[in-house]
């Protein structure tokens, strides 16, 4: 249904865009996707693959679906995360098509078998980009790096993320530190160590990859990066390797999604302004941002910002933006047209 209503979360009013499509969703809604017949289709972690206007679900049930990429209008690549990446909860790359879900790829046995950050054995695949009926990308943001997956399940690290000092100043100012702010935070020093945590992965007109981080605890602010790796990278350590260069050092915060729209300008999703960690763990949001980038000048403007909970955009055949708002509140999650 098309709506236009108002959320207050912790004194704070949030308009929601009109128009807008509230489903049934069960939450949390952590992709969107345009099908080729033109569909706008939601993965809604709790239902699966959502049809955003007509709120059914025509596909299997996923649960744990975190990302879609459509191959043709019933044939797509889906992504299934773990809610605490630790062990196996069937991360996997699947296919869906002609009403049958087929693991591609068993994603935990990978990290668990070659561990490319050689960090913790995590696991959290959380997004996914169509090469095609072949072959996909998908971006694990527990495992920090970029996978390619080929449709005979093969699987090959194309790049890895590193872990870096994160300043912490700027999130305990926003929090009120150390006079009215969150205890546990205001007590951590001013810089320490966050890893990448890889959410989400474009393809440029340019051939070449991006991919954004969210930065992990405590979400610090303005140091989310997007790297640029090259579509021939094997294994390459991001920073060091010239196949991962930066393309954006910083200036964003808990990035959580990307798409190249229409224009060919790279439009970046931030989480929450304050960070993911005060916004969803501390309940203190600013509200997120969507802004569209030039990868050439390296150039930003703001699309739309206080978009509440914002986790997921697409384009639609006609050219419109649309975002999740509220997604991780499964009895406000809705999809909005961002003017």
């Amino acid at each position: 249904m098309r709506f236009t209503s108002y959320v207050v979360l912790n004194g704070l009013i949030f308009l929601l865009t009109t128009p807008a499509w509230a489903g049934d969703f069960t939450g949390p809604l952590f992709g969107l996707a345009t099908a080729p017949n033109g569909d706008l289709l939601a993965a809604d972690s709790g239902a699966g693959i959502v049809e955003v206007e007509s709120g059914q679900n025509p596909f299997p049930a996923l649960p744990g679906i975190t990302e879609i990429a459509p191959i043709g209008n019933s044939s797509l690549w889906a992504s299934r995360g773990g809610a605490e990446g630790l062990s196996d909860e069937g991360q996997a790359l699947l296919r869906v098509s002609r009403g049958r879900a087929t693991v591609v790829a068993n994603l935990w046995a990978f990290e668990e078998a070659y561990n490319p950050q050689t960090d913790d054995v995590r696991s959290n695949p959380f997004d996914v980009h169509s090469l095609g009926g072949d072959a996909a990308l998908v971006a694990d943001a527990a495992a920090n790096d970029l996978l390619y997956v080929d449709k005979q399940g093969n699987v090959e690290a194309l790049a890895v993320f590193p872990t870096r000092l994160a300043s912490l100043v700027s999130l305990k100012s926003a929090l009120g530190c150390p006079a009215s702010g969150i205890a546990p935070l205001c007590f951590l020093p001013d810089a320490m160590p966050a890893q990448a945590v890889s959410t989400s992965v474009a393809v440029g007109r340019d051939g070449y990859y991006y991919v954004g981080e969210l930065r992990g605890f405590p979400g610090p602010l303005n140091q989310s990066r997007i790297w640029r790796i090259a579509p021939w990278a094997s294994w390459a350590d991001c920073g060091s390797s010239p196949d991962c260069e930066v393309a954006f050092d910083g200036g964003f915060t808990s990035i959580i999604d990307l798409k190249f729209g229409p224009d060919g300008l790279l439009y970046v999703v931030e989480f929450d302004e304050n960070g993911w960690y005060a916004a969803e763990v501390l309940h203190m949001p600013a509200g997120g941002t969507i802004s569209a980038c030039d990868v050439d000048s390296l150039q930003c403007d703001e699309v739309a910002s206080g978009i509440p909970y914002v986790t997921a955009i697409t384009f639609d055949r006609n050219g419109q933006l649309w975002a999740t708002e509220n997604a991780i509140i499964p009895p406000l999650a809705s999809v909005i047209a961002v003017p």
